[in-house]
C-alpha cells in the first residue's frame, strides 16, 4: 500500500465552523486512515534569502490515508464533508515516499 497525505487548502473556516461528518468519514476509512492529522493554523513562509513572510499558501490541515493506488486515494477522498464547504476549498492528495 501506499501512502498518501491529504492537505486541506482553502480559506480559514470560522471557530464555530461545522465538522458534521468528519468523524464518521474517517470511521468509514477503516484500515485505510493512518493519521487523522491536525487543523493548521498562522502558517509563514521561509524564504531561500532567510526572509519570511505571511504568505504561506492557505492550508487548514491534514490527514495521511493509505491506498493501492492514487485513483483508489481519489475515490476515497470523494467523500470528505471538508468538499461540501464550496468550491474554494480542496484536499490535494500527495503521494509519500
Amino acid at each position: 500500500m501506499n501512502k498518501f497525505l491529504l492537505l486541506y487548502k482553502g480559506p480559514a473556516t470560522s471557530p464555530d465552523a461545522s465538522h458534521d461528518g468528519w468523524r464518521q468519514w474517517f470511521t468509514g476509512l477503516g484500515e485505510h486512515l493512518i493519521d487523522v492529522g491536525s487543523a493548521i493554523k498562522q502558517g509563514c513562509a521561509l524564504n531561500g534569502d532567510g526572509s519570511t513572510d505571511e504568505r504561506a499558501t492557505p492550508m487548514n490541515g491534514y490527514s495521511i490515508i493509505q491506498a493501492e493506488e492514487r485513483e483508489e486515494a481519489l475515490r476515497l477522498v470523494q467523500s470528505h464533508p471538508y468538499l461540501s464547504l464550496g468550491d474554494e476549498y480542496t484536499v490535494e492528495i500527495f503521494t509519500l515516499k
